[in-house]
Parts: C-alpha cells; structure tokens; sequence
C-alpha cells in the first residue's frame, strides 16, 4: 500500500514540475518578443493602425453605395405583391415535387450510371428548394 501510494506521490511531483517548466517556458517565449517567434497575443500598435484604417476605408466605401438602398426598395416593392408570396409557394412545392420524382427515378434506375445522374440532379435541386425554403419576404 505505502508503494503504491510513493508511486503515486512521485507521478504527482512529475507532472507538477512538467506543468510549471511547460508553463514557464510558455510565457517566456511569449516575452521575447521577437518579430517571428510565432507566438501572437496580439496587434502591435503600428498594425493596429494599419488595420484600422483599411477597416475605416472599407466601411466608408460600402457605406456610400446607392445601388444598394435602390436594391432594397425594390426587394421590397415585389416582396409586398400579395401573388410574390403565392409565386414562392408555387415554386416551392414545384421544386419538391420535382425532387421526389427524381429520387424515385435514381432507386428505380437499373444502372449505377443512371443513378448517380440522378441523385447529382436530385442534390442540385434540393439545395434551390432549402435556399427557397429558407427565403423570407
């Protein structure tokens, strides 16, 4: 019993002084600061800048675009047609009958050529009935 518990005694002591030498020797890389000590906690205040400013300039350009604001009108202008939103539903049950029939026609097929066709086709429609599912006016 005393053996085993020296033992455990001895792999505590171990792992505490790995802990503190991984530890120490953590931070004091981190402190030396060399330029390519791959070791990053953060900017320098010179990137900082240089970040800032290409953020600043970006924003001010995205900010200033009219097309935009027209775009939005317009999104809106249609998405407030009553038959826009009936057009969506249309669509949507199109897309999904047109899925169901081409999985049915990929299990039917008699040949994994056939097959594979038709699931690719099947995928590419599934993902335009999620896009359109996922659509809100």
């Amino acid at each position: 019993m005393v053996l085993y518990l020296g033992y455990c005694a001895l792999i505590l002591i171990a792992i505490y002084f790995t802990y503190g030498i991984l530890k120490v020797s953590g931070e004091g890389l981190a402190s030396l600061g060399y330029e390519n000590n791959f070791i990053r906690e953060g900017f320098s205040d010179k990137d900082e800048k240089r970040v800032m400013k290409t953020i600043e300039k970006k924003n001010k350009e995205l900010g200033d675009l009219k097309f935009v604001d027209d775009l939005k009108d317009r999104i809106n202008r249609i998405n407030d047609l009553p038959e826009y939103e009936d057009l969506i539903e249309n669509t949507k049950i199109a897309f999904d009958t047109v899925v169901r029939s081409v999985v049915q026609q990929a299990v039917l097929a008699k040949d994994n050529g056939g097959r594979e066709a038709n699931l690719k086709m099947a995928k590419e429609w599934k993902q335009s009935l999620d896009l359109l599912n996922d659509y809100t006016i």
